[in-house]
């Protein structure tokens, strides 16, 4: 599943287990040019929702990077868990 798609899914489905927490493979064109119209989509529509990307580290390990448009900050976690903490707390404040 697309990680633009990862914080609708953390949203709606928090008491699910992800199923297989890696990325789908996506061709390279593709994911270049899912990449470049989701950036001009934000950019026109000034989304305030936080983007969340999952990543690999340099031993294999999956990680959760999320960019807050509101605080215009970086943040990075190690579990699906942590990202939900965060995004409650967030939404709380």
């Amino acid at each position: 599943m697309p990680s633009n798609n990862l914080y609708a899914r953390l949203e709606l489905l928090y008491l699910e287990p992800m199923q297989d927490s890696r990325p789908a493979a996506v061709p390279e064109s593709q994911s270049r040019w899912q990449r470049w119209g989701q950036t001009l989509v934000n950019y026109f529509a000034g989304s305030q929702d936080p983007r969340i990307t999952t990543r690999q580290d340099d031993e294999g390990r999956l990680y959760y990077e999320v960019y807050d448009p509101v605080e215009r900050s970086h943040y990075r976690f190690d579990s699906e868990q942590e990202v939900r903490v965060w995004l409650d707390e967030r939404y709380y404040q």
